[in-house]
Parts: structure tokens; C-alpha cells; sequence
């Protein structure tokens, strides 16, 4: 699970990136920014958690799955503001359900070798 998540996670990222910089200039240095550093830290978290075992590693995927809940509500809020069109909307939150199965998986997995 973890190398293709980190992959996922990455490419996630650099779609954000990009699709930030279309902004409207008021958006992308508020919402915009907190949807880029959401990114970044789910790609550190996902790392992290690749590194961990046990308890510590459960903690660091559930606050994985907190940080895409907040991203997923940002990308949201971004398209009923008009910041964000429709067809990047779908495209975004197509990737952040990809990236939830997966950490659903990982999860599990976890917690079935705990």
C-alpha cells in the first residue's frame, strides 16, 4: 500500500500546485494556501507512517484520513466560490477517494498485524 499511496499522494500535490496558481489572486493566498500545505502534509504524513509500526503508525493514518477530510472540504469550498472549475473539482476529488481507499486499506492491514 505505502509506495503506491506515496505516489498517489504526490501526483495529488502537483495538481494542487497548479490548479492553485488559477486562482483568483484574493483565494489563492488564503484558501489556495491552505490547500497546498494540506498536500504537503499528507505527503510527510504518508511518509512518516511508512517508517512507523503499532500504535504510532494507526495514530499517523487516522490523522492522514483527518487531513484529506479538510482537503476534500477546502476543494469543496473552492468550487462553490468559483476558485476552482468544475472539471478540476472532479478531477481533485477523484484523487483524494483514491488515496482514502487506499489509507482505508492500510488501515486495516495495520490493524489486523496489531
Amino acid at each position: 500500500f505505502s509506495g503506491s499511496i506515496v505516489h498517489k499522494s504526490y501526483e495529488l500535490y502537483l495538481f494542487l500546485h497548479t490548479s492553485i496558481n488559477s486562482f483568483p489572486k484574493r483565494d489563492r493566498y488564503t484558501l489556495g494556501i491552505q490547500m497546498e500545505q494540506k498536500g504537503l502534509k499528507i505527503l510527510e504524513l504518508v511518509m512518516l507512517a511508512r517508517e512507523k509500526n503499532g500504535s504510532s503508525k494507526i495514530l499517523i493514518l487516522n490523522k492522514i484520513d483527518v487531513e484529506l477530510k479538510l482537503l476534500k472540504l477546502f476543494l469543496r469550498i473552492s468550487f462553490d466560490i468559483w476558485a476552482l472549475p468544475e472539471t478540476k473539482y472532479i478531477d481533485a476529488s477523484e484523487r483524494i477517494i483514491e488515496i482514502g481507499r487506499m489509507l482505508g486499506g492500510w488501515i486495516k492491514d495495520t490493524k489486523g498485524l496489531t
